[in-house]
């Protein structure tokens, strides 16, 4: 459903310049008619191509449901996320701002945590109401167990141990969520499930609930990052709006699957585009 060929391409440009100063920035880098701003414009060459994939593709797909639309803002956030932890240091990723408050690592493992039990509490009640079995009954912890995918003592060491570890576990997690329920129903979106609260909320809230906490948190790791002189550089802050297109362009690909050419074709030259400028980086 996604494309991992042009996520990659994007994720390679972006580790290339993300350590470079801006007077790198500014060294010679040609595009087309455009020979005056650098290897700095080849951030906004690269964003402006996303989106103007995104608009195509969005021209050219199936027509989109509401859960789809849903799972695509939720995809977009995970992309910020994604964007604002980029290229931290294992260090920087276990410092606090001041004892007692967590660092950014134990933020994800937060954050991380709760998408799995999201995950758990929305398959738990659509499994219940596609049989016909549902009651406004909490889950038990035997079907979390069974709903979870993943054990206890995994559970533990995977949220306690290296944000690497974490994010690895979350690529392969999220695009498999937006895939299972990517074929919910409007119908669906309105039947009740059952979590900690007393409210039954329905299932369109569960969804919603994904990037509103992404949100939450992802705003608690700029804090944190901030607070540990991690402030954003240029090259960071462009990145994130190169994830950004990224996502818009993903978030066209939910449902769809005829829709992979013209990715795989911007895949390639964004990749062209990152070779020639670590030749000029290497040779300057």
């Amino acid at each position: 459903m996604l494309n991992n060929e042009l996520a990659k391409a994007v994720e390679d440009f972006s580790s290339l310049l993300l350590p470079i100063s801006e007077k790198d920035l500014e060294r010679a880098w040609i595009w087309k008619d455009h020979d005056e701003e650098g290897i700095r414009f080849a951030f906004f060459v690269t964003i402006q191509q996303l989106r103007q994939l995104a608009v195509t593709l969005a021209a050219r797909r199936k027509p989109v449901t509401q859960t789809q639309l849903i799972l695509g803002q939720y995809h977009k956030q995970y992309m910020d996320l994604q964007a604002a932890i980029f290229g931290l240091s294992k260090e920087d990723a276990d410092r606090a701002p001041a004892e007692g408050e967590w660092s950014a690592r134990r933020v994800y493992a937060h954050i991380l945590g709760t998408d799995i039990f999201f995950s758990t509490t929305i398959r738990y009640a659509l499994e219940n109401h596609r049989t016909g079995k549902w009651t406004p009954e909490r889950m038990s912890d035997e079907d979390e167990a069974r709903l979870d995918g993943i054990s206890e003592d995994e559970f533990t060491a995977l949220t306690h141990g290296s944000l690497e570890g974490m994010l690895a576990y979350h690529r392969e997690f999220h695009p498999k969520l937006i895939q299972e329920f990517s074929d919910i129903t409007d119908d669906e979106l309105e039947l009740p499930s059952a979590m900690w609260e007393e409210t039954r909320f329905p299932i369109r809230h569960r969804l919603h609930r994904y990037e509103a906490h992404f949100i939450q948190h992802t705003v608690q790791i700029d804090k944190t990052l901030v607070a540990i002189g991690q402030s954003p550089s240029e090259t960071k802050r462009l990145i994130r709006y190169l994830f950004a297109a990224l996502a818009e362009v993903e978030a066209n690909l939910i449902g769809e699957y005829n829709l992979q050419e013209e990715c795989l074709q911007l895949a390639k030259e964004i990749n062209s585009r990152t070779a020639e400028i670590r030749e000029i980086l290497k040779n300057s």
